[in-house]
């Protein structure tokens, strides 16, 4: 079949519950929205699950404020709770389509957007990667059809939701290196703002024309701005590069 007959039979098995081994993308106790392609022109599919309960886990909550105008945007069109929304990336691989060097970039396109990845498989792909036994070493959930009606099976799962995209750092260990005569508290508190808004910054280029940072956040960068900056480096660059110029590799042993 084609990528847009895969589209509808593998939506049929999302409202059908006929996805075995489903225990990531949402069930049918949640409802379910497909956000439209002009949004996300770079996935195939994008769902957002609305659920009764809030998800309270320290992911979502990191979550929400780094991905704020998107789940804000589509909350106020639902009329939902901010912190009942999830959105899917769904890219589908159908019989016609190639799998290619593509699509590490897509699986990663779709984690650093949404914070994870699924990949859906027509039968013939379903089959050579089975056999292959890749599955579980991707970084998506793999969903696979089974070749009978709308039926699929979850394969492989990816159940870590990444939040803080590359941004991430050793908080405490910098924050003690910064403010080694105490617990270095104050340092960690404003590392975690500095990730934060990286964050945000990062994602919202990607979307949007606007910063999306908060008043507050923006008073932090001004102060930030007004600080001295250190020597970008280049003046140590060139000595370094002087004083190795005729090294030999034994003067390294």
């Amino acid at each position: 079949m084609n990528e847009k007959q895969l589209k509808v039979l593998f939506c049929s098995a999302l409202q059908s519950g006929h996805i075995k081994n489903n225990d990531i993308l949402p069930s049918q106790n949640a409802e379910m929205r497909i956000v439209e392609e002009a949004n996300f022109r770079s996935f195939d599919l994008v769902i957002a699950a609305i659920t009764q309960q809030p998800y309270a886990d320290y992911d979502n909550y990191n979550n929400m404020l780094v991905r704020t105008q998107l789940l804000e945007s589509f909350a106020r069109s639902e009329k939902c709770r901010i912190d009942c929304v999830r959105f899917y990336p769904i890219e589908l691989k159908s019989d016609d389509d190639t799998i290619d060097e593509r699509l590490p970039s897509q699986i990663i396109n779709a984690i650093m957007t949404f914070g994870l990845s699924v990949l859906v498989l027509d039968r013939n792909h379903s089959k050579r990667i089975a056999k292959s036994g890749l599955a579980k070493f991707m970084p998506a959930t793999i969903i696979c059809y089974t070749g009978i009606e709308d039926n699929f099976e979850v394969v492989s799962t990816f159940d870590r939701f990444i939040s803080s995209g590359i941004f991430s750092f050793n908080r405490s260990t910098l924050a003690r290196a910064l403010a080694p005569d105490d617990s270095g508290s104050r340092a960690y508190g404003r590392l975690a703002v500095l990730q934060r808004i990286l964050q945000k910054l990062a994602f919202n280029q990607m979307y949007y024309e606007n910063l999306g940072l908060a008043e507050d956040e923006l008073e932090f960068l001004y102060t930030l701005s007004e600080i001295r900056m250190p020597s970008n480096g280049r003046k140590r660059l060139d000595s370094l590069i002087k004083e190795t110029a005729n090294a030999k590799m034994t003067d390294f042993l």
